[in-house]
């Protein structure tokens, strides 16, 4: 990740917005305002223009996935853009609760797959609760 906030290696920008979309279809619905919200923070991260009729075509990735397909682009002799798997994880928790909270609110199963996401790229709970900024109680509470 660049100073910047962006994901400039393509593959790792592809695998955040997985990430993104599967986190905001956890509950079973993308309204209007969560998919806005979601092509804007895809778009802001990657730099590129996202088709958000696309973006909802594109398959779901599961936690463990998104982790193995990370380090199969980080190994000793691949580039995966110098992204360590705490800073995807920072943007995903972050991104996907500005996402979800389009609606005003963050449900259960949302939950739950935002910290799926950031416990498979290698993060304890104390660090998903710091990420999640005013949350935290909330995320606290429900996972220990």
């Amino acid at each position: 990740m660049a100073a910047d906030g962006r994901l400039h290696d393509e593959h790792t920008a592809h695998l955040y917005a997985q990430a993104l979309i599967a986190v905001a279809r956890a509950d079973g619905e993308i309204g209007l305002e969560e998919g806005s919200r979601l092509q804007s923070k895809i778009e802001l991260r990657s730099g590129r223009p996202a088709n958000l009729d696309d973006l909802l075509l594109t398959e779901s990735l599961a936690p463990a996935e998104l982790a193995s397909a990370l380090r199969e682009s980080t190994g000793p002799f691949r580039h995966g853009g110098g992204m360590h798997p705490g800073q995807l994880a920072q943007m995903i928790v972050t991104d996907a609760i500005a996402v979800v909270l389009a609606k005003g609110h963050v449900s259960e199963e949302e939950a739950q797959t935002i910290v799926q996401f950031a416990t498979a790229l290698g993060c304890t709970m104390d660090e998903v609760r710091r990420m999640s900024g005013h949350l935290a109680p909330w995320f606290s509470a429900h996972f220990g």
